[in-house]
């Protein structure tokens, strides 16, 4: 079997107002000579045509003739055959070229990834719902993901004070999870995503306000420049679980953090960090650490299924998130991702051989890429903060 094509599309995913774009799903389509197409996702915020150029100008011509089940060897043309190797649209185009080559492997063999990837560890991969940019409280979205079976909840950056003050946004965030658990009780699994907009001692502030709440996980409660502020967190409170790894790209990144034990949670990015291959691989050196993985995923239906069968065979994972963009995810999947009782169970992952994800082009289409918004943040003398 020979690749004979490579092929991008990119949707721009409308919000709830159906005007505003908050997302634009990159989806890659890799074609062979037997008739099977493989597909990967390579979702990347601002960047998203930066990507689609590098696919199709440099990785494409790379990758025709080729055969597909070389996994391994076309990762290692994709990420050493590059001068500039770790940024976002190298291994975010990498990710999506990997994860397709995933698919087409499963579909080759009639089998599901998970099963090429050494087989279940777990019965279900739990899922972690958000925001999702729905209208009202995170503690009212928090009540609905409860109410559709979700059992773990993030969220967090709600509403940004102005001009931006990161003491206040922490305790603006601390007021807002009081809500939350007071609206969802003592049993649901909570998460706070800070975005890396803390200065230490807001981060301080924000962890003590946060303790009595039981968190699961907090999030980039600090800019990721230095990992020395981050460990003496970790010793400060012990008792909170410190997540980070969304901006990291392939174990490279990773390792100085898991050497320091900088961090508790790994959440690095399927569609960013080298695809379901180099996942795999950052899992087992965190394992080495006893840091847990909850892989970042606020994209499309292709990364959460990637991530998913990752997850399935992956013994340290811990949760994974699902960004339910409706009625978008839904509908553009031709036979949707089941999430039962707020899971993935792998049982349903057996029905279909890859991935298991097919979805409507003609839909991804019909919804061209535009322009997402900027993250404002500005302090009083119209400065960014130093995230």
């Amino acid at each position: 079997m020979k690749i004979t094509d490579v092929r991008t599309h990119v949707m721009g995913v409308l919000g709830p107002d159906q005007r505003t774009v908050r997302r634009n799903w990159v989806f890659v389509e890799i074609c062979t000579d037997a008739g099977l197409v493989g597909v990967g996702e390579a979702t990347t915020e601002y960047h998203e045509l930066a990507v689609v150029a590098q696919i199709e100008s440099e990785l494409r011509p790379r990758l025709l003739g080729l055969d597909p089940a070389d996994i391994e060897r076309i990762w290692q043309m994709g990420y050493r055959d590059f001068w500039w190797k770790r940024g976002v649209v190298q291994t975010s185009a990498l990710s999506g070229i990997d994860q397709a080559l995933w698919d087409l492997a499963g579909k080759a063999a009639g089998v599901p990834v998970y099963k090429l990837l050494g087989g279940r560890v777990r019965e279900r991969v739990r899922l972690y719902a958000r925001p999702d940019f729905a209208p009202g409280t995170a503690a009212a979205a928090a009540q609905q993901a409860v109410a559709e079976g979700f059992t773990a909840f993030k969220a967090g950056q709600e509403r940004l004070p102005e001009p931006f003050d990161p003491l206040a946004l922490a305790e603006n965030e601390i007021a807002s999870f009081q809500q939350i658990r007071a609206a969802v009780g003592p049993h649901v699994d909570l998460m706070i995503d800070c975005g890396g907009l803390l200065s230490p001692q807001a981060a301080e502030r924000l962890l003590a306000g946060l303790e009595p709440l039981g968190m699961l996980f907090v999030e980039e409660p600090l800019e990721q420049g230095l990992i020395a502020p981050y460990v003496q967190l970790k010793r400060d409170f012990p008792r909170i679980a410190i997540a980070a790894g969304e901006r990291w790209m392939t174990r490279w990144d990773c390792r100085p953090w898991f050497e320091q034990q900088a961090v508790d949670v790994c959440q690095v990015d399927v569609s960013h960090t080298g695809g379901i291959s180099e996942l795999r691989r950052i899992a087992a050196l965190a394992e080495l650490y006893g840091i847990r993985m909850a892989p970042h995923n606020p994209y499309g239906p292709v990364a959460l299924a990637a991530a998913a069968h990752a997850a399935a065979a992956m013994p340290n994972f811990l949760v994974l998130e699902h960004c339910r963009l409706r009625p978008w995810f839904e509908r553009v999947q031709r036979v949707p991702i089941p999430i039962r009782s707020g899971c993935i169970h792998v049982s349903d992952l057996e029905a279909r051989p890859g991935l298991g994800v097919e979805l409507d082009w003609d839909l991804v289409d019909a919804y061209p890429h535009r322009s997402l918004a900027g993250r404002a943040a500005c302090a009083a003398d119209g400065s960014r903060p130093l995230s």
